[in-house]
């Protein structure tokens, strides 16, 4: 099997998964709650950007946003754990494989940083350039751009040595911040056509002769692309039970000692299990604190007090969606099948720890409302709508979980 034969089949096969679990997600009543948000945020967009302070640091945001999604630059590979003993020795024939996914991985970025300066446009206009061409120019530039950096993103990952990549991402993060300065401050266009030459002179000169001088860094690529599909499956377990998931463990120390000294106290071994995993688990800590931001600065930015409501309820709701998946966390380990622990003991530590999640939440959002809102009896609504989901929502999972558990 040719390389370009054996990519296609691994491309066919995932998507032909993924459509799966997309047609489950699209019918859930998560979706609409996103159809919701992204309804009303269209609504309310033009009185957004009217009310958004001309001192508000646009062009900084512009710059620091599109020059993380520039530098980040994931690459998809679709190898697998036995591609290390049994494609090892074709190392030398996959060159077209690896070509197509670098491709693949440049196509599909581009759709996502395309989507979003789409999204992004009307304020692009507003308050960076009021020109229809420049707006264009922009967006091939960011492209060309995001085309650049998979490629040498793919130079980096031959190297061995970490540190030598993290300096290499850093300079790469420099380069895309210049890049992306001159671009949203409407600056000359020959100040970023000279940035987009020296790119592509350092390309020629340098990163693509990185990989003819190093092996495949084959551990590097597989955990890439372990991680990778983590993200996708623990996004779709946030809808429908996905049996391979791999978690990631961050041992958070600070974090941890703070919370050591109450749930040793419980006297409840789920207790300390579900905690232990919110904290230290790759996914939920970072999918809690990104959701409470997020909701922040949606509220922050809408000048409606309805919609600020609407949007904390909102982000509560999504919360309690993700955090259903905390139940099945545990059941990747055969260890907790060996406490004298029993089912009802686990359902009453989970639906606790929900419960002080989503409570902790929604007194987070009552506070940035009695910041940002000017109703502020409305602050009362906030409290007690986020209450009452934060009661009730884990509840409402109960019987799932109990025909799920292990």
């Amino acid at each position: 099997m040719s390389g370009k034969s054996l990519w296609g089949n691994r491309v066919q096969h995932f998507w032909n998964e993924a459509i799966r679990y997309l047609r489950l997600i699209g019918n859930s009543g998560f979706m609409f709650s996103l159809y919701a948000l992204f309804l009303a945020g269209g609504y309310f967009y033009p009185s957004f950007i009217e009310w958004l302070p001309a001192s508000f640091p646009v062009h900084v945001v512009f710059i620091l946003l599109f020059t993380y999604l520039l530098t980040r630059s994931p690459i998809r590979t679709f190898l697998k754990e036995g591609d290390l003993v049994f494609l090892l020795p074709l190392e030398k024939a996959l060159t077209s494989y690896f070509r197509r996914s670098i491709v693949y991985s440049a196509v599909m970025q581009s759709v996502g940083i395309s989507v979003l300066f789409l999204l992004l446009g009307p304020l692009f206009q507003d308050r960076v350039s009021t020109a229809s061409g420049y707006m264009l120019t922009a967006w091939l530039v960011l492209l060309a751009a995001n085309f650049w950096n998979n490629g040498a993103k793919w130079g980096e990952t031959h190297i061995r040595d970490e540190r030598s990549r993290k300096r290499h991402q850093w300079g790469r993060a420099v380069i895309n911040l210049v890049l992306t300065y001159f671009l949203f401050i409407d600056a000359p266009l020959w100040f970023t056509g000279a940035v987009l030459v020296i790119m592509l002179c350092l390309y020629v000169a340098y990163y693509s002769r990185i990989p003819t001088q190093h092996l495949l860094n084959w551990e590097l690529l597989l955990s890439m692309e372990a991680e990778r599909l983590s993200a996708f499956y623990r996004f779709v377990q946030s809808f429908t039970d996905v049996p391979y998931v791999k978690p990631s463990v961050k041992r958070r120390r600070v974090i941890s000692k703070l919370t050591d000294r109450v749930i040793w106290n419980q006297h409840s071994t789920y207790t300390v299990l579900f905690t232990k995993a919110f904290i230290r688990s790759g996914e939920y800590f970072g999918m809690y604190i990104r959701l409470l931001f997020a909701g922040g600065l949606v509220m922050y930015a809408f000048p409606s007090d309805w919609v600020k409501i609407a949007t904390a309820l909102l982000f509560i709701y999504m919360t309690g969606v993700q955090l259903k998946t905390l139940w099945h966390h545990l059941d990747t380990t055969i260890w907790p099948d060996l406490y004298p622990t029993s089912l009802k003991e686990k359902e009453r530590s989970f639906q606790q720890i929900v419960k002080i999640l989503l409570v902790t939440q929604t007194v987070m959002f009552f506070f940035v409302y009695w910041l940002v809102g000017s109703l502020y009896i409305l602050a009362v609504v906030i409290l007690l709508g986020g209450i009452a989901l934060s009661l009730y929502y884990p509840r409402k999972g109960r019987g799932r979980h109990t025909t799920t558990s292990h």
